[in-house]
């Protein structure tokens, strides 16, 4: 079971994946939300302050490419040293391609990738 804050940290980098297309598909909040499950978070949590904690800091994070890429680089990095790289990247890629891959979500997941492999 993962602990708290690699579960929090591979939200939010889930969060920040799905505003790299501007839009929010259904196929894509089902994944979301299948994903949400397979990670142990609770319904309540779902509702709760850690999604608040989340949406806010991926928000603040998309404010510019400088502040995506530090919030990105930190959250993959205390990943990978948790040992959490590959089940990041299943998920991103799960979410990301649920409704096809646009040029900057494979762009987003190229860098996560890089990120946690490297």
């Amino acid at each position: 079971m993962m602990d708290t804050v690699s579960q929090q940290d591979l939200v939010e980098l889930l969060f920040l994946a799905l505003y790299q297309d501007g839009h929010l598909s259904v196929e894509e909040d089902s994944m979301l939300q299948k994903a949400l499950t397979a990670l142990g978070w609770e319904p309540e949590e779902r509702s709760g302050p850690s999604v608040g904690k989340a949406f806010s800091a991926v928000r603040a994070a998309n404010a510019s490419d400088e502040l995506k890429e530090m919030f990105l680089w930190e959250r993959a990095k205390r990943l990978k040293d948790a040992g959490y790289s590959i089940v990041t990247l299943e998920w991103l890629g799960k979410v990301l391609a649920s409704d096809g891959l646009d040029g900057d979500e494979k762009r987003f997941l190229e860098r996560a990738e890089k990120l946690l492999l490297d």
